[in-house]
């Protein structure tokens, strides 16, 4: 059995670590595979492949894509795995990755007039997908003395309203994220299915072609990682695990392999 980290992310979504620190720090972690899972896009990967061949470790490539709950516009996010065709993910993905970049222009908009003076090229040296997120915003606002942390008063002053979300980005719905990693070849797993209470959706999600579910995470306390054998033995879904990495952009705080997961050396489509 080797040790995993089936979620992490890049700086090619909205990691703070470049894909070669990653790899790096996989194999400080005693990683033997990784799946790059980046949100939305699969362009790390080629870049993975080759970190992944210098370090020794197995890599999945992988991709968490941003999705909702068409009935009450409630998160969804979809991992998904051994994707065959990452340029039908480009494809589909990149309009939805184009809003949310706007979004968070919009957002800088806003962010200069109260008085505070960055601008689009402050924040997109963070990224290397051109994506901004709210974590680059913040960065940028830290390096620049304004705040001390990711989060904490200032996000919530500039990014949270009436205990909502402002500048919301809009998604497709999970049902069409599942039918397209199909299309692409991949197995899509439930993300992470309490952050945003999606246990209730898992019926539909199943019926619609899900294979896996995120069982263990820095969310998920001993009761809940019970929930979600049951519910795996129920509905025929494998079990994933990761430590959903960020960096020092999680608001988590989980490490890279902080999270105990096991995969046989050989069997698991390596």
């Amino acid at each position: 059995m080797i040790k995993a980290d089936l979620h992490t992310h890049s700086t090619y979504s909205d990691g703070s670590l470049n894909i070669k620190s990653l790899f790096k720090s996989a194999k400080l972690s005693g990683l033997g595979a990784i799946a790059l899972s980046d949100h939305d896009t699969m362009a790390g990967i080629p870049i993975a492949r080759k970190e992944a061949d210098k370090a020794g470790i197995k890599l999945i490539p992988a991709v968490e894509i941003s999705a909702e709950d068409p009935g009450n516009s409630r998160k969804v996010h979809i991992l998904a795995y051994f994707i065959q065709d990452s340029d039908l993910i480009e494809k589909v993905c990149r309009p939805w990755l184009e809003k949310r970049r706007q979004n968070c222009l919009n957002a800088l908009e806003d962010i200069r007039r109260m008085g505070y003076p960055i601008d689009a090229d402050d924040v997109l040296q963070y990224t290397e997908s051109g994506v901004i997120y709210k974590q680059h915003i913040m960065r940028a606002l830290m390096d620049r003395g304004f705040t001390l942390s990711v989060y904490g008063e200032l996000y919530n002053r500039l990014f949270i309203k009436d205990g909502g979300e402002r500048y919301k980005s809009s998604y497709m719905s999970a049902f069409e994220a599942i039918e397209l990693v199909l299309q692409a070849g991949g197995l899509p797993v439930l993300a992470h299915p309490y952050i945003y209470d999606s246990m209730g959706l898992l019926p539909a999600l199943v019926k619609s072609g899900l294979r896996g579910i995120e069982c263990f995470h820095p969310s998920q306390n001993a009761e809940r990682i019970k929930t979600v054998i049951e519910a795996a033995g129920k509905y025929g879904l494998f079990l994933t695990g990761g430590s959903d990495f960020h960096g020092f952009y999680s608001s988590r705080g989980a490490a890279l392999g902080s999270v105990e997961f096991f995969l046989p050396e050989k069997g698991w489509l390596f």
